[in-house]
């Protein structure tokens, strides 16, 4: 059976021209993820997807389907960063389970890889989900914590293809309904903790910012190529009015050092208006005020917040680096178990 490489647009809308398409396109990445992980917690609803896959100031992204018989079957993304040209390119393929090994995703591979490099982009990085698949061979992470089946599918694929596996992060889900519900942590006199519904309040926007832009650096990222990321406050702006406009509501919980007057962590997480899941975004403190135990206080009062503003919300997923030990240890003691692992790759030209 043939099939064709086309680029295409995200729509203005979920109604008019191009809505169609871009729902099967949806519908691919959402079929993919609940058939990789064995379970359908992490799927978008279509608002949410558009929002995030549409082009910001920040980031720009193409799309590329395949189709068979008029139906896509395989997809692939392309995200670029022109502030952050040394970052090179992020790369995603999707192909449906059934349509596997016939070469349709060295197809989309070609064709994203091509966007990506006619933009400049010298390393070209992947972060795809793979099977938790206990036993036989194994592809071990060079930082030395975690590994991947050897046969799963993406594995595969991109060590078929020239890249190389830098990092394992584990997905991990908090079961709302069965987590023990802890003690709030006291953040101890030089710290105030507080929390906050929606957009970032004025007071601490410039704050805000200064701890994105930290994530960049401070979080552990192995061997891939990462530069510092810097935020201002017009990029927190426009990334709270993306969120609060694709029906998802951000959560946020934060650490002000009493003394300086200044914020030194946060955690977010962003639940859906109509969704049961809650996803845990980025959580940091500060490296020079780490020890404090200033991250578990954190979470704990997400989650917290979690609980008050959307009670019905079964479960949080989250992501850590399997090296960040500190961090897993604390989702661990609040009850989060390993769904799946993501894998990091990247090829450098």
């Amino acid at each position: 059976m043939t099939h064709t490489v086309d680029e295409i647009s995200m729509p203005g809308s979920l109604h008019g021209p191009g809505s169609e398409q871009f729902r099967e396109y949806a519908a691919v990445r959402n079929a993919v993820e609940t058939h990789t992980l064995g379970t359908d917690l992490l799927v978008m609803a279509p608002p949410e997807i558009l929002a995030e896959y549409r082009d910001n100031p920040h980031r720009i992204r193409r799309h590329v389907v395949v189709r068979e018989d008029d139906r896509i079957v395989g997809r692939g993304m392309v995200t670029l960063r022109p502030h952050l040209p040394e970052n090179g390119a992020y790369l995603m393929v999707d192909v449906l389970p059934t349509r596997r090994r016939r070469g349709i995703g060295s197809a989309i591979l070609q064709a994203v890889e091509a966007i990506a490099t006619d933009a400049g982009a010298r390393i070209l990085k992947v972060a795809v989900a793979h099977s938790s698949t206990p036993g036989g061979p194994r592809l071990v992470s060079p930082t030395g914590y975690g590994d991947v089946s050897a046969s799963d599918d993406g594995v595969r694929f991109l060590t078929s293809h020239a890249y190389a596996l830098e990092q394992i992060v584990r997905i991990s889900v908090l079961d709302l309904g069965r987590a023990a519900r802890s003690e709030p942590i006291d953040a101890g006199p030089d710290d105030r903790l507080l929390t906050w519904v929606g957009p970032t309040p004025d007071e601490w926007v410039d704050d805000l910012a200064v701890l994105r832009s930290r994530m960049s650096t401070d979080a552990p990222t192995a061997g891939m190529v990462q530069a510092a990321d810097p935020w201002d406050v017009a990029r927190i702006r426009e990334h709270d009015e993306r969120i609060s406009g694709s029906g998802r509501t951000m959560l946020t919980a934060a650490v002000e050092h009493v003394p300086s007057g200044a914020l030194v962590g946060f955690s977010e997480l962003i639940c859906s208006d109509a969704g049961r899941v809650a996803i845990q975004e980025d959580t940091l403190v500060l490296r020079e005020h780490r020890g404090r135990r200033l991250g578990t206080a954190l979470k704990g009062a997400a989650a917290e917040l979690l609980r008050r503003h959307a009670p019905t919300t079964e479960a949080v997923v989250t992501w850590n680096a399997e090296e960040n030990r500190p961090m897993l240890d604390v989702n661990e003691a609040m009850g989060f178990r390993a769904i799946g692992y993501e894998g990091a790759w990247q090829r450098r030209l």
